[in-house]
């Protein structure tokens, strides 16, 4: 399966899917079974929207995940800097602490 596209068939919601994908079928498996279930959760929770709703507001409800961990992500990503930064200043000026008490 390297770089070879594949026709795999999927099933979301009660209707199967042919996809054309060069991805490795496991995923590709995981992440239908995983837009299936936020279907079927939409759903359990509001039983009678109409299909297209449905599709819709796990569209959104995945959306939002993605965007939460990408915040979350950003959050984490600015923090680390910060730390390193802090750390860096600290070792310049032990390095300079050092050197002043070589020259003494």
């Amino acid at each position: 399966m390297d770089n070879q596209e594949n026709i795999l068939k999927v099933n979301i919601f009660g209707t199967e899917y042919p996809l054309k994908s060069s991805a490795n079928i496991q995923y590709v498996r995981k992440v239908a079974d995983y837009v299936d279930n936020k279907m079927k959760e939409i759903q359990k929770a509001k039983p009678s929207r109409p299909l297209h709703q449905i599709a819709i507001l796990a569209a959104m409800n995945i959306a939002d995940e993605l965007f939460q961990k990408r915040d979350l992500d950003k959050n984490k990503h600015t923090e680390f800097e910060e730390k390193i930064a802090g750390l860096s200043n600290k070792l310049e000026q032990g390095i300079l602490t050092i050197l002043k008490e070589d020259q003494s």
